[in-house]
């Protein structure tokens, strides 16, 4: 029985369920969809040329071929799912080995990748990297009195989150009537469609602050269910009167100060994600900059290094607080962390890895910071890693 054949959000969580995984080999599939160049029928097409792809590096490595065909079987399974299909999409990831599968596709992974087949001693993860820092993710909490909506976005998508169980109203919640002539709020589109608009929209006068204040109690109680254990911001979006009162209750530590302060009733959930986000980037921004600033702080000192055998070493021990990789730089090879042996490869070769993503997913694993950057971006202009040690 395979692991997560369901659609599941890209995070460091699956990135640490995925690295954990101890049989290989492992095979990783990147396909953009090109809605306005590529025909959706053949995107089947597409995904079972990279299938093929994939098979043949697996037997290139003098895997039999019952075993390649039990680790392709998943993404073969898809080629006839028409109801998979019909969803429309603008990109997959997909990671399989023995007796595992998992499938990402753009609402958990929105951002630019080329297309890609990796087959070797772990996970190729490295073009997902920017969905965990730069670009988001960040939630969005849509607040009304009578209905309240949860959002996870990036820069470029929306979505909103399926709130199982949650109280509908505040009558729900609260266990009391609201008077049939207030507003009622509508719910939110979570069945897959295009999202038309989240909640706002109510007149502070036709309830005290108590009953809002143990409504909000209610609404914090819902959204820590989801974002315990969430480091990404959340922006709060509703009427000004609303803020406060919800601040005061709040207990996610990473609540943004500025948030949406207006009627969001009738505000589609892609012009609020375009609010939300120029207040977020600068968030993010500052993050990075912040992180570039403390590599040059600490430039002629054994804190810092952009020697790969070095950082490989450090990733493994758990030693990298920061690590910076370029965005599209790959440099092939193999590193024993027990003999600290360093092998680099021009080219691809079967079984080898890629090392910068090697780095990059022992960081992560170890609780540290990863930033797919620009050439320009880099703190070091003559490497394409750099990282900043915990000590």
């Amino acid at each position: 029985m395979y692991k997560g054949t369901t659609m599941t959000d890209f995070s460091r969580d699956e990135i640490k369920m995925l690295a954990s995984h101890q049989e290989g080999p492992y095979v990783s599939l990147y396909m953009p969809i090109r809605r306005e160049t590529v025909a959706p029928k053949q995107d089947t097409i597409r995904l079972k040329e990279l299938v093929q792809n994939a098979k043949e590096q697996i037997l290139a490595m003098e895997t039999d071929k019952d075993t390649a065909a039990a680790i392709l079987a998943p993404a073969v399974d898809l080629l006839s799912n028409e109801s998979f299909w019909q969803q429309t999409r603008e990109g997959l990831a997909l990671f399989l080995a023995p007796d595992l599968f998992r499938c990402y596709d753009d609402d958990s992974i929105a951002v630019e990748f080329d297309e890609t087949v990796s087959f070797g001693p772990q996970f190729y993860f490295k073009p997902l990297l920017p969905v965990l820092t730069g670009d988001g993710p960040f939630y969005i909490l849509a607040l009304k009195q009578e209905h309240f909506g949860l959002l996870s976005a990036t820069r470029d998508t929306v979505r909103p989150i399926n709130l199982n169980g949650s109280p509908h109203n505040i009558e729900e919640a609260l266990g009391e009537e609201v008077p049939d002539t207030q507003i009622q709020g509508r719910a939110m589109n979570v069945s897959g469609g295009e999202q038309t608009g989240v909640f706002g929209g109510y007149d502070p006068g036709k309830k005290d602050k108590d009953r809002v204040v143990r409504y909000c109690r209610v609404v914090e109680k819902e959204v820590h269910k989801v974002l315990a254990g969430k480091t990404a911001p959340l922006i709060l979006a509703g009427l000004e009167y609303l803020h406060p009162i919800y601040r005061e209750v709040n207990t996610y530590p990473y609540l943004l100060d500025e948030g949406i302060e207006r009627n969001v009733e009738h505000m589609p959930a892609e012009e609020l994600k375009n609010e939300a986000w120029k207040i977020v980037e600068p968030y993010f921004q500052r993050e990075r900059a912040g992180a570039i600033e403390r590599y040059h702080n600490f430039s002629n000192t054994q804190q810092i290094s952009n020697k790969l055998a070095d950082i490989l070493a450090a990733a493994h021990f758990g030693r990298v607080a920061t690590l910076f990789i370029e965005r599209g730089k790959q440099q092939f090879g193999s590193f024993d962390p027990n003999t600290l042996h360093l092998e680099s490869f021009k080219e691809q070769h079967p079984g080898s890895a890629d090392l910068y993503d090697q780095a990059a997913t022992q960081t992560i694993l170890n609780g540290g910071i990863v930033y797919v950057l620009t050439p320009e971006e880099m703190p070091d202009p003559e490497s394409g890693i750099a990282a900043i040690f915990r000590y």
